[in-house]
């Protein structure tokens, strides 16, 4: 077998090589795989049988060939018959392999939800729950959203992602009111992507989900940032609009970090303003204080409520409530759960006599 030697450059400019017979690092054999499913859906892009594809299949073709720019290079030194060389940065190598890993992500079920309580600041009711997407890297354990969510955002991954999340925590939720009264009237809030509320389809999804799930629109929240508000303004209106129509309650998460206008808020149907966490780190200073009164009263103004996020002691909790907010979540109250973990806060355990 001929030697292909991949120089994968690192931080400190050192290279080193690998063959195809080196299974425990491996490159070329890594690399192949995803490589032969962009090279599938070229060859399916040019024929014209995209079409006749399922919604699924269409999803998953083109995803891999949004990843054809940044690995052709890879592809062709794969196809060399003598020795090649491959710059790679070794964040460039890893954001590879953590690319084609999350395309076996969900169908190898290593995403797990985790749930956030949402609590009343006045008395710590609980009063729904955020819901946190988590990956269970065989090998990696488990990694970051920060690191993961960009990936699939830049692949279209978070598409099926994001459907598998708002299906799971629906269904979740069910599960918990059939098992549990006081979860009756508790709600859950899912993340959507930029990409997720683009889709003109979105709302039929959503309530297919509330149909196969029996849960009703009401208990299901949908959070989305202000920068995914500022494109494609005239879909996401429609979207949106729809959504409102079915019954779901639309959030704003981290607001202030974004850029929207307050016209552009005006315009949409939102129901709930999040305070972004690092607004509330600052609520000791003067202008930290400042900020989210101005916050508070902004939504106040609209008829909206508010929700604190990242509220880590007493003192931010009673801050909030004199300045407007009612509602928070952090770890002041409690860690993100996962499912098992969710009932014993809601319904504890008596004491032992």
């Amino acid at each position: 077998m001929t030697t292909r030697k991949f120089h994968c450059s690192t931080s400190s400019s050192s290279h080193y090589a690998v063959s195809p017979d080196e299974t425990s690092l491996d490159i070329s054999h890594e690399l192949r795989t995803p490589l032969t499913v962009i090279q599938g859906a070229l060859d399916l892009l040019g024929s014209g049988k995209l079409g006749s594809l399922s919604d699924q299949g269409q999803r998953m073709v083109k995803i891999a060939a949004n990843n054809v720019e940044r690995l052709m290079r890879l592809t062709a030194a794969l196809e060399q018959e003598s020795d090649c060389v491959v710059s790679l940065s070794s964040e460039e190598l890893g954001r590879l392999r953590l690319e084609r890993d999350l395309m076996l992500a969900l169908p190898h079920r290593q995403l797990r939800l985790q749930y956030q309580p949402i609590v009343a600041l006045n008395n710590g009711e609980v009063t729904g729950f955020e819901v946190l997407a988590r990956w269970h890297h065989p090998t990696l354990g488990i990694v970051s959203p920060t690191q993961f969510i960009p990936l699939a955002e830049a692949s279209g991954s978070i598409i099926d992602i994001g459907t598998w999340v708002i299906r799971e925590a629906c269904q979740q939720l069910q599960i918990w009111r059939q098992k549990f009264p006081a979860f009756n009237s508790l709600t859950i809030s899912v993340n959507l992507s930029c990409h997720q509320i683009a889709c003109p389809d979105l709302p039929e999804q959503i309530e297919q989900i509330l149909q196969e799930t029996g849960l009703s629109a009401q208990s299901l929240k949908l959070e989305i940032t202000e920068s995914s508000i500022m494109s494609n303004t005239d879909v996401i209106e429609l979207v949106l609009s729809q959504l409102q129509v079915l019954g779901v309650q639309l959030y704003i998460d981290d607001f202030g970090t974004g850029y929207s206008s307050l016209s552009r808020l005006l315009e949409l149907p939102l129901d709930v303003l999040k305070i972004d966490r690092s607004f509330v780190q600052q609520l000791s200073s003067e202008r930290g204080e400042y900020l989210v009164r101005a916050i508070a009263n902004l939504a106040q103004s609209l008829g909206i409520d508010v929700i604190a996020e990242g509220v880590e002691t007493e003192e931010q909790a009673l801050k909030l409530q004199s300045l407007g907010c009612h509602r928070g979540q952090g770890f002041l109250f409690a860690r993100p759960l996962d499912s098992q973990g969710v009932p014993l806060l809601i319904c504890p355990l008596p004491l032992p006599l």
